[in-house]
């Protein structure tokens, strides 16, 4: 499969700035750098030459997350097809569930759950598929919205074709790549107990900050936002409500 080239990837670029706003735009790349770029460190941390990977949930693909092609063979899964066929950046794609993954036991290197952890009705299913498929020492790489945090507490109480609309009005999102979530494994507690009881070991984990980028309706208010962010994950008491969890789990 071929790689965008950066011709096109300069037209999205274009195209989204032509839809959003320079502004908003300027808003959502500081987002990506304070968000996917910790996660892409992460994840390349756990790279090597010949890694296999596997991206759970890969949808249309990921361009902020680099790291993905350093290894051998990137794999995107998904279950979305519409979002598998426009993915350009996989060397292979996969339509599959998570809880019944096609591949050999011990047969990856990495797997990468972006955005994923909140939709998984039985995470305790998932979650074993993935110790099965990675090799000895093999890493998954997860980045979700905290359940304790005041984003998923609004989240929740947003009607789910409503929040289609607003992703797709404010940052641009093809209403097709919301999907319903359950926060049955959002919170540290929580994937400690799901993944220790699997065996797996935490090797990283982090509190991120991003809430701020639904504002990014009101430049002055978003900033504002993510200054408050900023100094809340710094804080001991109010760090376990920060919007986004992320960590590496090793398979022993």
């Amino acid at each position: 499969m071929t790689q965008p080239s950066k011709d096109n990837l300069a037209l999205d670029v274009a195209e989204l700035r032509r839809r959003l706003g320079p502004v908003k735009v300027a808003l959502i790349e500081q987002w990506i750098r304070e968000v996917n770029g910790p996660f892409d460190a992460a994840i390349g941390a756990c790279m090597h030459a010949e890694a296999i990977v596997l991206d759970i949930g890969c949808s249309r693909g990921d361009p902020d997350l680099p790291s993905l092609a350093r290894g051998r063979l990137w794999v995107g899964v998904d279950m979305d097809l519409p979002g598998l066929r426009g993915n350009t950046l996989a060397g292979a794609r996969v339509l599959a569930p998570m809880q019944r993954l096609p591949f050999a036991d011990a047969s990856a290197d990495v797997i990468v759950c972006k955005w994923v952890a909140e939709h998984l009705e039985r995470p305790e299913t998932e979650f074993a598929e993935c110790r099965r498929v990675l090799k000895p020492g093999g890493a998954l790489c997860l980045l979700t919205p905290n359940a304790n945090s005041l984003f998923t507490v609004l989240s929740r109480a947003i009607p789910f074709r409503l929040k289609q609309v607003f992703k797709g009005r404010l940052f641009g999102v093809h209403e097709e790549d919301t999907f319903r979530v359950y926060y049955r494994a959002n919170s540290r507690r929580r994937l400690r107990r799901l993944l220790g009881g699997l065996g797996f070991v935490e090797e990283r984990f982090a509190w991120l900050p991003g809430m701020w980028t639904f504002f990014i309706f009101n430049a002055p208010l978003a900033k504002a936002v993510r200054a408050l962010e900023r100094a809340q994950v710094r804080l001991p008491g109010l760090r376990a409500t920060t919007t986004y969890l992320m960590g590496v789990w090793r398979k022993p």
